[in-house]
Order: structure tokens, then sequence, then C-alpha cells
């Protein structure tokens, strides 16, 4: 999105303020509008008020928050730090959107590691009125907007899509069936669900492997260890896939898997997956549905359900008539919401910010 925004005539200028990382992660880009700073930590409060020290010094017209809810690290102290940025950003009279990707209410928090106690959801509340102290509140999911214009009465909310790229592409080996889980992985994820899905299909289908492709969740660095330790038969893990590769790990995929146990804002491997062309078989939640609703394709089964997972899989993968109808009704759908569609939305936004 950052590269469709330096294409828009009304954009001059773009620094985007990041967190160190020890990962190779920095896209080499020729634009000139594009300044990479990378100026704060994950987890480390005082790092984190570096980025209000930065806009200080850079005095843009706007400062586009990207966030969900566990951006800054795992620490609450670390969270409240990071969207307090939104607040003192205000107070400096800075022009404010916030782009929030999950809302903590609409999460399951057991699902996601966290205790669903009075501390938490407190925590939720003030995080999220935190975020509504931006001038305008973008989410990527619809029922989200209607949420928090309902229970929150905030002028500013609206829906910009999550953003897909078009690239179609076929597989690349008819004879060898590959089913693709793509992402950071953590407990909401499904991955258990999946490699047992998976070691069913085994039992009647020789010719399928399975890649699961991404590290570790940053808040459960160590969550894929005892899985790649147990060395499941014709699972392929691969660690954190570079922007170059993502194409040719798609070209092979026959189907995308998204076997979820809850959602954590809208998929952005759903999103990804509609923009190669790919089918795409994920657990029936609120916000997988939504984009089916909007025009998507995917065969949705309850999560958390092996042996619906592992059937809907087998169809995607062995009717070819169904194959090619959901390819063709996917890149349909992601050309309705390219990056570039999406950061005319943005600058729209923006303008509104500076001129009202």
């Amino acid at each position: 999105m950052v590269n469709e925004l330096a294409n828009r005539p009304g954009i001059d200028k773009i620094y985007l303020l990041a967190d160190k990382t020890d990962q190779r992660l920095d896209r080499s880009t020729e634009n000139s509008k594009i300044q990479v700073m990378r100026v704060w930590r994950k987890d480390s409060p005082l790092s984190i008020i570096n980025v209000l020290l930065q806009i200080a010094k850079l005095k843009p017209d706007v400062v586009h928050f990207n966030i969900h809810f566990q951006s800054f690290g795992k620490t609450r102290l670390a969270n409240f730090t990071g969207l307090s940025l939104i607040f003192l950003c205000r107070l400096m009279g800075i022009n404010v959107l916030a782009e929030v990707h999950n809302l903590g209410e609409k999460v399951d928090l057991e699902k996601v590691r966290l205790k669903p106690n009075l501390i938490n959801k407190a925590g939720i509340l003030v995080a999220t009125r935190l975020i509504l102290t931006a001038q305008q509140v973008v989410v990527t999911v619809k029922s989200y907007a209607e949420f928090l214009k309902t229970k929150y009465h905030h002028r500013g909310i609206r829906y910009i899509p999550h953003g897909t790229p078009v690239i179609d592409y076929s597989t690349i080996d008819p004879e060898e069936k590959i089913i693709l889980m793509f992402g950071h992985m953590g407990p909401s994820k499904g991955l258990p669900t999946m490699l047992e899905a998976f070691e069913k299909m085994l039992s009647e289908k020789r010719n399928v492997r399975l890649i699961v492709a991404g590290s570790s969740h940053p808040n459960f660095p160590d969550y894929l260890d005892k899985f790649v330790k147990a060395n499941p038969p014709k699972v392929e893990f691969r660690d954190y896939i570079p922007e170059e590769d993502l194409a040719r790990l798609f070209q092979m995929s026959d189907v995308v898997v998204l076997p979820y146990n809850t959602a954590t804002g809208t998929s952005g491997v759903f999103h990804i997956a509609c923009g190669y062309g790919k089918p795409v078989v994920a657990s029936d939640l609120e916000e997988i549905r939504e984009m089916v609703l909007d025009g998507a394709s995917a065969l949705l089964v309850p999560p958390g359900n092996p042996d619906a997972l592992k059937d809907a899989i087998t169809l995607v993968l062995f009717d070819e008539k169904l194959t090619v109808r959901m390819r063709e009704q996917n890149l349909r759908f992601a050309q309705n919401e390219s990056w570039a569609m999406v950061a005319c939305q943005y600058e729209e936004a923006y303008q509104e910010l500076i001129t009202s």
C-alpha cells in the first residue's frame, strides 16, 4: 500500500516509523518519496516514545497509525504506551488517522491465550478509547464500522478494504496437490486442526503435500517448535517468507487454508489468496463470512472440526470445475479492492483531515 500511496499525486513524502528487528524485512524501493526509519522496539515502552519524538521533528500533515491491539509487543505496558501515541498526537494538534485491524471486544480472548478477566476487559476498553481519540478511524471489516458507530458514536469511522494484489497464477504441478497454510502461527490459527485433517487426508489421498509457511507469531515466539520437532509426514515447515518469494509460493499451491479458531480482524491471507486466484477453505467465522458475502469464494467449515476441514479441502483439490469457478471468483473480488484503489481511498481520507 505504501508504494501505491507514493504514486498518488497529492502525496509528497512518506516516512515509515517502523520497529527495529533482527529479521531481514526491509523491502528495497526506488521511490524517493518513501523513507523507512526504524526507531522503536517491541516491548520497550521508552523506545516506543521515540515515535512521538520523530513525529515532532518531521511535522507531518497526517499521521497514519497502522495498528492492532498488540502491535507494540506482548506486555500491557508496551501496548498502552503505543496506543497512547494516538492521544498524544492529538494533544499536539496533529491530524491522526488510526487504521485498526482488530477489536479486542470482538475477539475470543481464551482462544488467543488471554484470560477474559476484569483487568483484560478493562484494558481493552481503555485501548479502544485511546484509538477513538483519532479524528478518523479506519477498519477493514464492515461490521466493525457499524459496531463502533453504534456503541461509541464516533463520527469519523470509515470502512476501507484490506487491499489485495492481483496476480493470476495457475498451479505448476497437476500431479501433486499442495495445500498452503500461510502467516504468523499462533494459538488462534488452528494449526493442530489442520495437521489432524491432513493426517486423515494422507490415509485417503497420497498425492498431497502441506506447506506451513511463516514464522511463529511474535507474541508466541516458540509456538511452532513442537510441531516442527514432531516432523509429520509430507508436511513442510517454512519460516519467514520474503516478499520476493511470495509469488512462487502461491503459484505452486492448489488451495489456501484458514482453519482459524477465532478471527482477529479480516484475514490478510484470504485477501492475498484472492489476488493470486487461489481457492480457499476457511473456518466459518463472522469476519470470513463477510468477505464471502462481499464476493470472495471460500468453502466454510466449523472451526476446530478436522473431518469437515478434510472433506472441504478434498472437494476443492479434486473437483476441477469447482476449482476453476472459485479461482475466477476470487480474482474478480481482488480486482475490486486492488492496492491502487485502496490507496486512493486513503488519500481522500488524508485530504479530508487536512482541509477540515
